[in-house]
């Protein structure tokens, strides 16, 4: 099926009974490219149903099967992320692609296909009812839950993609690499973890400015520079915060954090006890 059809389809087809979040997931996905479809909840495929048939029936969106294709880093695909595949990427663009699919559905289609179990999808099974008569009405609840998470995360990695361009032009145009200041707050760690900047101030939104410490990766944990462990013991008079993972600081003005941030950035690993 492609998205042309899917958007035109007129029926959609998933299993009965208790439902998870990845039958969920996929009627939400399905419902925001097309929101007029009927979503049918049937035990098995019926004779000459069609439209999109997914979590059932060995189908193209169905995971159930021996032969079941994995990610390149491992994780098995479910219903979910083999809609995904084939629409995300058409619909939003290579970038949102990746980062939900990193962000969200790996999760969901490795808890759906191991058992394994995750926050999201704990969620989403506290819809399955005691009371069988209230079974389609609670999955009808479950997927208005799951359009809006869905949804938000979409717009968010759409507003990141923004930002990062916006951030590349700052560095390429940034006389100091290393300590980037941002007039407002934008999603920089896809522009700059891979750059030689080590620190990124902006303003904060409770006052004053915040600088952050980059990772190696936008992925990763480990810091390229942490603040000084001193700063968490005692704080000196230019700056209001810092946290214990040494990875933010703040100021009350400009000049205190950039004087802080350079203060960081000469200093030897070894000597910040």
């Amino acid at each position: 099926m492609t998205l042309k059809e899917l958007k035109k389809c007129r029926y959609g087809l998933t299993h009965d009974g208790i439902f998870h979040a990845d039958d969920v997931f996929s009627t939400a996905f399905i419902k925001i490219i097309n929101p007029r479809i009927k979503i049918i909840r049937k035990n098995k495929v019926p004779e000459r149903f069609c439209g999109i048939i997914y979590d059932i029936g060995n189908t193209e969106f169905d995971h159930h099967n021996s032969d079941n294709d994995y990610r390149e880093n491992g994780i098995p695909y479910a219903s979910f992320g083999k809609l995904w595949r084939k629409f995300a990427k058409e619909l939003y663009g290579d970038y949102v692609y990746r980062k939900v699919d990193k962000k969200l559905i790996e999760f969901l289609d490795l808890a759906d296909n191991t058992g394994q179990s995750d926050t999201l999808s704990l969620a989403i099974s506290t819809f399955n009812p005691k009371n069988v008569s209230l079974v389609e009405k609670n999955f009808r609840q479950a997927v208005d839950f799951a359009k809006i998470i869905l949804q938000n995360l979409i717009n968010n990695e759409k507003s990141n993609l923004a930002d990062t361009k916006l951030v590349e032009e700052i560095y390429n145009n940034a006389n100091n690499k290393k300590i980037i200041v941002l007039s407002k707050y934008l999603y920089f760690k896809d522009a700059l973890c891979d750059k030689e900047t080590i620190y990124v101030i902006y303003p904060s939104v409770r006052g004053g400015y915040l600088a952050q410490s980059l990772s190696i990766s936008s992925d990763a944990q480990t810091l390229k520079k942490p603040f000084p462990q001193r700063w968490v013991k005692k704080l000196p008079e230019y700056l209001t915060f810092c946290h214990k993972s040494k990875f933010l600081i703040g100021a009350n003005n400009l000049d205190n954090i950039l004087y802080a941030c350079n203060i960081a950035l000469k200093e030897d690993l070894n000597d910040r006890k």
